[in-house]
């Protein structure tokens, strides 16, 4: 999935499918499924102009290419616009290197405005769904990851996460907590914007190589290699080869008067 700022350039092998998305912070790529809900809303919908803020490696954009006459898409980071172009290509496309805190377009450029997993990897979201808001003349859609600590699975994949996340920060790929749906729908609500929304909910289970299958890469780029590998090994002692549970996904569709 997809960040607005400092990003790593990640070995092409590393461009995943998700939905297993933010389960192993699929920050490159996703799985665009049946009942993805941008994408349901962008197919009802039919859009003529689609801006999609994060767009990573371009597979998100891509698979919503057929339902918009034109997609602009932006990502703060050149090495994955410089991918987009070579292997998510579309003639009604155009990628640009930008930062989503400062979209360069005027008020209401875009019939619709989304972004897949890439608030939290932000730490001034708040700019980015303003700017958002701003160049949309009419919708808005967000999907981000959220935590709910119902089982132990997910009460462990939260303490995963923030291994990963730590590790993450300290090279240099922006990626933080999870916005909580209740924050994101208040930002709406502050600014008198309304919006439907719905949590989707996931018991699926992973395992804990597969939830850190991208570990090893980030820990290549540490001075402290050895400490961080000393570190995953330390938790999965502790968590005694169990199971991760993959995140809740909430999902706001925003509509200007």
């Amino acid at each position: 999935m997809k960040a607005l700022e400092l990003r790593l350039e990640i070995p092409q092998s590393k461009c995943f499918l998700s939905r297993e998305k933010t389960r192993s912070a699929a920050w490159c790529g996703f799985q665009m499924e049946e009942t993805d809900r941008i994408l349901e809303r962008v197919a009802s919908i039919g859009p003529d102009r689609l801006l999609d803020v994060g767009c990573g490696c371009g597979g998100f954009t891509a698979g919503l290419s057929p339902h918009c006459r034109e997609i602009t898409a932006i990502d703060s980071s050149q090495a994955l616009i410089d991918r987009c172009k070579k292997e998510n290509a579309r003639a009604n496309v155009i990628y640009f290197c930008m930062d989503g805190r400062d979209i360069r377009y005027s008020n209401n450029s875009f019939d619709l405005v989304a972004e897949r997993m890439t608030l939290h990897h932000i730490r001034e979201w708040e700019k980015a769904l303003d700017e958002m808001i701003r160049v949309s003349s009419k919708y808005v859609l967000v999907e981000e990851p959220i935590d709910d600590p119902r089982s132990k699975e997910k009460k462990d994949a939260r303490r995963a996460r923030e291994l990963l996340l730590a590790l993450q920060n300290e090279v240099g790929f922006s990626h933080h907590e999870y916005l909580p749906a209740d924050t994101l729908k208040n930002y709406f609500s502050s600014r008198r914007i309304s919006i439907e929304s719905e949590i989707i909910r996931s018991d699926e289970l992973v395992s804990f190589d597969e939830f850190f299958r991208s570990f090893d890469d980030f820990a290549q780029k540490s001075s402290r290699k050895e400490y961080w590998l000393d570190r995953l090994e330390s938790l999965k002692r502790e968590l005694d080869g169990n199971k991760l549970c993959e995140e809740d996904i909430v999902f706001i569709a925003a509509r200007k008067s």
